[in-house]
């Protein structure tokens, strides 16, 4: 009866071990996955291609090949905020294909005020939606979006880029 007493009591230690090792896995996996979507300065920072592409425009982006002589991007050049508070559609997009990271500051061409910095991009993630750092009264602003690359190993510098930007916020 004590052999018996030992084996059902060896069962349930087994059965509480894996239920608790399921659990942590569980537990790992959520956190892991929640991770691909990080918060950044004033948006989220995702991974994939940037959604609006139809299917056959992300098989082609895809099989695109960057050299090393350039760096790419994508950027909204006519974002749009509802207020000066609220988060406007700033797509902000390295692609897959790229072979360094980047990072995004916006300057007002007025006084030349950083009023969104990105913080480091890496290739195939993105920043669809964003707040401005600085609130802005309703009307356009014309603005620049200077690109800085870097070597997603050594985070070396490799160069700049730069695309004007007309900023509208509604309210």
């Amino acid at each position: 009866m004590d052999k018996e007493k030992n084996r059902n009591s060896n069962k349930i230690k087994i059965i509480v071990l894996c239920i608790i090792s399921i659990s942590l896995i569980g537990t790992i996996f959520i956190f892991n996955k929640n991770q691909s979507n990080v918060n950044v300065s004033g948006g989220i920072l995702h991974e994939g291609i940037i959604p609006g592409y139809t299917e056959e425009q992300i098989k082609e982006i895809m099989q695109r090949e960057a050299d090393e002589s350039t760096f790419s991007f994508e950027i909204n050049s006519r974002p749009i905020f509802k207020d000066g508070k609220s988060e406007g559609n700033l797509r902000i997009a390295n692609p897959p294909y790229s072979k360094y990271a980047i990072n995004v500051d916006i300057k007002l061409e007025s006084n030349g005020k950083i009023i969104f910095d990105s913080g480091k991009i890496e290739p195939n993630h993105y920043i669809e939606y964003a707040k401005l750092t600085k609130k802005l009264k309703a009307g356009e602003y014309n603005a620049i979006a200077t690109i800085n690359a870097y070597d997603t190993k050594t985070g070396d510098f490799k160069g700049t880029s730069s695309a004007k930007l007309i900023i509208k916020i509604e309210n």
